[in-house]
């Protein structure tokens, strides 16, 4: 079910027209999780080194949940923030459409290797993060108080780029090594809450 919204960008605070229910994450309630920048450090499933707890393995974490919630977020132009999870989803969500046009703008075939490189390349690039004034969330986050937080809030956003360019690839050459699935790819333009990282 979707809705069309309308925002107050500078406090990331949304308020409905139309009553219907959006697609939330389900880890709004952070629980013991550290919250910096008002952006929750949620464990999850990963090889990659940073600052995230770990997670059980076969349970649904916070990137699976971008994922399975994409194709339908993706589409709103607005969104109504109900917790610090919904703010973390927002930015996984902006990153897999990152990956979705990264991989889209390749020139020639791209395979799953290539998809591999191109968007390890990508996870690795310079980055804004809370603070910044190119960082695109500006209304929902808060600046880091002091460098430590910085320091690990960067941190986090890296780790959560590199697992995302991980797991991409893999959903998109579910069925051929060789083609990415066009019922995803369909999606390389859309822009969620009409921004992009």
């Amino acid at each position: 079910v979707y809705k069309r919204q309308v925002s107050t960008q500078s406090t990331g605070v949304f308020k409905s027209d139309t009553g219907m229910p959006a697609y939330h994450s389900k880890f709004n309630d952070a629980g013991s999780a550290r919250i910096i920048c008002s952006i929750p450090l949620l464990g999850f499933k990963t090889k990659v080194r940073g600052p995230a707890p770990p997670f059980p393995d076969g349970q649904e974490d916070i990137i699976d949940e971008a994922f399975r919630l994409f194709k339908a977020n993706v589409l709103f132009r607005n969104f109504d923030v109900q917790g610090p999870g919904d703010r973390l989803l927002i930015y996984l969500i902006l990153y897999i459409s990152k990956c979705l046009r990264v991989v889209s703008s390749a020139s020639g075939k791209v395979t799953k290797k290539d998809a591999l490189k191109l968007l390890n390349t990508t996870a690795l690039e310079n980055f804004s993060i809370p603070g910044d004034t190119s960082f695109p969330l500006g209304g929902f986050v808060t600046a880091p108080q002091n460098r430590a937080d910085a320091d690990t809030v960067r941190q986090y956003i890296s780790q959560v780029r590199q697992e995302i360019s991980i797991r991409v690839p893999e959903i998109l050459y579910q069925k051929d090594e060789n083609t990415p699935d066009k019922w995803w790819m369909c999606f390389s333009k859309r822009k969620f809450l009409n921004m992009e990282l």
